[in-house]
């Protein structure tokens, strides 16, 4: 079983990938070669209804075992974590029903055609569907995307190994001063501190990176700054 510091420096190692790419296409879009992409959420399905998340529960399984994460020779600049992921809300509980990755069409003469196909039994064989009881956290759940970035609602429900500790709706405004809030409240922590000082750093151990970038960096692509509601 990995121990917490290879825990810790799997999540670091992932977050200076992450950084790497942002540098590369930030390059990129400069140079009028490519543009940054968006990454494909995660899902969750509540009373038979399907929505986009913000954050990957499921990392913390693969986090623990990470021999079961599925593998796949398709590198996509929006799928950096190599799958996606589907859960459903049932019961106040967190439950995994589903794993895709994507890979080539089958019967197809074209190197390029993807598509994205079900690994779940090959993960989980013999389940339906598994609680996710290594996950604890808040889970933010994306009510109406169709809607402006003004008008939109959030769900967002606190996780305790995989079973709801509490839920809130958040308007737009209220999202944002939450997660200002929490963001706070997080740099305080050790945890926050030593992924800072790691991130700063380039393979040969120099600080190569400004405080606010880094910041940044930590801000967008942290799933969660807190695993509990503050208030």
């Amino acid at each position: 079983m990995p121990t917490q510091q290879a825990i810790h420096e799997h999540v670091v190692r992932n977050m200076r990938n992450e950084l790497t790419l942002i540098l590369f296409l930030v390059f990129a879009t400069l140079t009028k070669s490519a543009n940054a992409t968006g990454q494909y959420p995660d899902a969750i399905v509540i009373d038979g209804k399907e929505y986009s998340i913000k954050g990957n529960p499921l990392e913390k399984y693969f986090e623990k075992y990470p021999e079961k994460k599925p593998k796949t020779n398709i590198m996509s600049s929006a799928l950096h974590r190599g799958y996606i992921a589907t859960f459903t809300f049932a019961n106040e509980k967190l439950y995994l029903i589903d794993i895709k990755i994507k890979v080539k069409k089958e019967n197809s003469d074209k190197n390029w055609e993807t598509e994205m196909v079900s690994v779940f039994n090959k993960v989980f064989p013999n389940e339906n569907k598994v609680l996710m009881d290594l996950y604890s956290g808040i889970l933010i759940i994306h009510l109406n995307l169709e809607e402006s970035y003004e008008n939109r609602n959030r769900l967002l429900i606190e996780f305790e190994n995989g079973v709801a500790q509490e839920k809130r709706t958040y308007g737009n405004k209220k999202y944002q001063n939450f997660l200002d809030v929490q963001f706070e409240l997080y740099k305080k922590t050790d945890k926050y501190k030593n992924e800072f000082k790691e991130l700063k750093k380039n393979d040969d151990g120099e600080e190569e990176y400004d405080d606010d970038f880094i910041e940044g960096i930590m801000r967008t692509y942290t799933p969660n700054f807190t695993s509990k509601f503050s208030d």
